[in-house]
């Protein structure tokens, strides 16, 4: 029975895979979120299913992390298969540029905030579980990422914005590189995945938010006009359902990669 922890599973891309992987037969779904009275979105998913587990803890405190590893071990006895890290700090202010800020102590302060949950929480989430993903076979990790954490991306779209994300979301990929590295002797598969453009909106709050929503239509035609290609604004069960295919199919030689959610690797 494969098992997955899913990392940051209240909203978005994290609640998807919950709901995508949980649908799968014989399969054991273990939803890691920070507060899970307050994860609305994932109790709906959640009150239906036999093989969701629901564990507390936050990206930013490592204990609370060993703590959930130690819940997971309880059920699987020891083992996990394949770690999913979907949690990222995608606060309203996350298009704010090195200008957009009143003060350098509040610059500071935002970036540091970022740093912890974006970059040091893909650390924590790894380092937690990893006794669990050495005793099982399939050994697999995967780190969800974006286009705006590579330098390449960052020129040809023209995005000086999005600051305190892209470059944390770039310390998160240059830490899942290094985990590829440290773990391939071992048969571990280690990759970041792009997941597209996805409008997780309908999952922010209890009721969603309209406005996040246009500001996806927004970045579609903006990436759109500086790249030169249509980007499509994806639901997150389209993503995730490529993702999920592109995960059942890694292979030895995909460690280390940076890849996109379609397959192959992510090409600015």
């Amino acid at each position: 029975m494969p098992s997955y922890a899913v990392i940051g599973a209240s909203r978005g891309i994290g609640l998807e895979y919950v709901r995508q992987l949980a649908a799968k037969p014989d399969t054991i779904v273990f939803a890691v979120v920070r507060n899970a009275s307050k994860s609305t979105h994932l109790q709906a998913v959640v009150k239906d299913a036999k093989n969701i587990h629901v564990v507390e803890a936050d990206v930013a405190d490592y204990p609370s992390l060993q703590r959930a590893a130690e819940r997971v071990a309880e059920v699987t006895g020891g083992k996990l298969d394949y770690l999913i890290h979907s949690a990222a700090r995608m606060e309203p202010g996350v298009h704010r540029g090195f200008d957009d800020y009143s003060s350098m102590d509040e610059l500071d302060a935002d970036f540091i905030t970022s740093y912890k949950i974006n970059a040091l929480g893909v650390i924590h989430s790894i380092s937690a579980f990893l006794p669990l993903l050495r005793a099982a076979p399939t050994k697999k990790i995967v780190v969800i990422s974006t286009g705006e954490a590579d330098p390449k991306f960052v020129r040809k779209s023209g995005t000086a914005h999005m600051t305190a994300y892209g470059m944390t979301k770039a310390a998160a990929l240059i830490a899942t590189t290094k985990y590829a590295v440290k773990l391939q002797d071992e048969g571990f598969v280690v990759v970041a995945v792009s997941p597209g453009l996805v409008d997780n909106s309908d999952t922010v709050g209890e009721n969603g938010d309209p406005a996040g929503h246009a500001l996806f239509e927004q970045l579609s035609d903006y990436y759109s006009k500086k790249l030169g290609v249509r980007v499509e604004v994806q639901t997150p069960e389209q993503s995730v359902s490529a993702q999920v295919k592109l995960i059942e199919g890694l292979k030895p030689s995909d460690n280390g990669l940076f890849l996109k959610h379609t397959g192959g690797e992510f090409v600015s």
